[in-house]
């Protein structure tokens, strides 16, 4: 009844012609061609797709060709063979597949010039030029290339400690970022993506709660460092504002120009995930932009979703923004709130707080390569930023690399280290120094 209710499918698809006898008892098992009159020639256990038929139509009836211990795509005509081969083998990749090759057909050029030549008692010997295919969807472990960690695409953070033990962000992969609200967390943030424009990458960032004069001002801070950084007085307030100072800004952004790439919240009326990828892809494509920042998942736009499902919408752009990683070979970071009910502001919270405290639903730190949770520890008398690995799947780091803060060019640095160190810019800008010539060359002009 089963043989029978399958056949009965496949022929409101596909086409049968001559005797129109199926047996899956055959060993020919299930022929495929490319016409009629090849299936017309081979007769018995012979289809084909006519016309006004659709490839989608194979995965309709692969419960008939399911019943055969094997399919056989034949024919003669190699472009047709090909075609054949990269539409079906998808759709019916549950089948064991067969290929007849050239060979098969000992070079006769239509299936009845080779039983004209051999006869058709001898058509089963076409099976000499057979191969099979691959199973598709399946890979042979053995043949998988070794993989190299060190040719893999990668930006550092520049924090050595850090860097040492994660290996660095790798091309492909999804870092989700959280801790308390003023922890820093977009301030580490936007100093990562400086570290990467100074290892020759090209960055693109949303933000959606500063707006681009405030993710401007914090930016160039970082950029100019300390030594760079003047204070300005506030004549309304009296209160001294850190800035940079007119000459260095100007030589900063000769700097990012074209590097590093900001969604503009005022164009894009809306920022939902369709558009956030959206930009991102336009930035990897046009300017090669292979370093993304989101920040953060609770600004996203989630339009017309009922509060039940926010959490699920939460992990579907989480799980994209992981597919964007690994299609255009970036990395891409995320900050995250961790759950109200976490209590990490509690003392000694860092040593309890876990992946399972991130916000939204636990498929978000599932579809995470790392997991980075920012906090404070008392340290003495002094409170300092520690950042802890919550998870990191390549090797499994659990470091907690103490940091310090330097609030002036609001730079994160490795505790006990220097928060001077200077950005591609200030190298640019350093000038040759010119050694004056001895001699009976010193009147020279060059």
């Amino acid at each position: 009844m089963e043989f029978e209710k399958a056949v009965k499918l496949a022929r409101e698809y596909l086409s049968f012609c001559g005797a129109e006898y199926i047996s899956v008892d055959d060993p020919r098992g299930i022929w495929i061609c490319s016409s009629a009159v090849e299936v017309q020639h081979i007769a018995n256990n012979a289809v084909y797709l006519p016309s006004d038929g659709e490839w989608d139509d194979f995965v309709k009836c692969r419960p008939f060709f399911e019943l055969f211990p094997y399919v056989v795509i034949v024919t003669p005509n190699a472009i047709a063979r090909e075609q054949l081969v990269k539409e079906i083998a998808p759709r019916l990749s549950t089948c064991c597949i067969y290929v007849i090759q050239d060979a098969g057909f000992r070079g006769c050029k239509t299936i009845q010039e080779y039983i004209d030549a051999y006869g058709h008692d001898l058509l089963l010997d076409i099976f000499c030029g057979a191969e099979e295919l691959p199973a598709y969807g399946l890979i042979d472990l053995s043949t998988v290339e070794p993989w190299d960690l060190t040719k893999i695409p990668r930006t550092l953070s520049g924090f050595e400690r850090l860097d040492k033990s994660i290996g660095g962000f790798f091309a492909g992969e999804l870092s989700i970022w959280t801790g308390k609200r003023g922890m820093g967390k977009s301030t580490i943030l936007s100093q990562m993506l400086l570290q990467a424009i100074d290892q020759g990458h090209k960055v693109c960032a949303y933000s959606g709660e500063l707006d681009k004069e405030q993710f401007r001002e914090w930016t160039y801070l970082q950029a100019a460092g300390p030594d760079h950084v003047e204070y300005r007085h506030d004549p309304l307030t009296g209160k001294e504002m850190p800035t940079v100072n007119p000459q260095t800004a100007t030589l900063i952004s000769e700097w990012l120009r074209e590097r590093f790439w900001l969604f503009d919240l005022e164009r894009n009326t809306t920022h939902d995930p369709k558009a956030i990828l959206g930009q991102f892809s336009y930035a990897k494509m046009r300017y090669g932009a292979d370093v993304f920042l989101v920040d953060n998942i609770m600004a996203v736009d989630f339009f017309g979703v009922r509060e039940k499902d926010f959490y699920r919408e939460q992990s579907k752009f989480t799980q994209e923004l992981a597919r964007f990683a690994k299609r255009q070979n970036a990395h891409v970071h995320m900050v995250v709130h961790p759950k109200k009910e976490s209590g990490t502001g509690q003392k000694g919270s860092a040593d309890k707080f876990t992946a399972d405290d991130v916000g939204g639903s636990g498929d978000i730190t599932n579809a995470a390569d790392n997991v980075f949770f920012l906090t404070t520890r008392m340290f003495g008398d002094t409170k300092k930023p520690i950042l802890v690995t919550l998870k990191n799947r390549k090797f499994g780091s659990k470091i907690q690399p103490w940091l310090d803060f330097d609030k002036k060019s609001r730079r994160f640095f490795a505790d006990g280290g220097d928060p001077k160190k200077p950005f591609g810019w200030e190298m640019a800008a350093r000038q040759v120094e010119i050694t004056e010539l001895e001699g009976k060359h010193k009147d020279l002009p060059f």
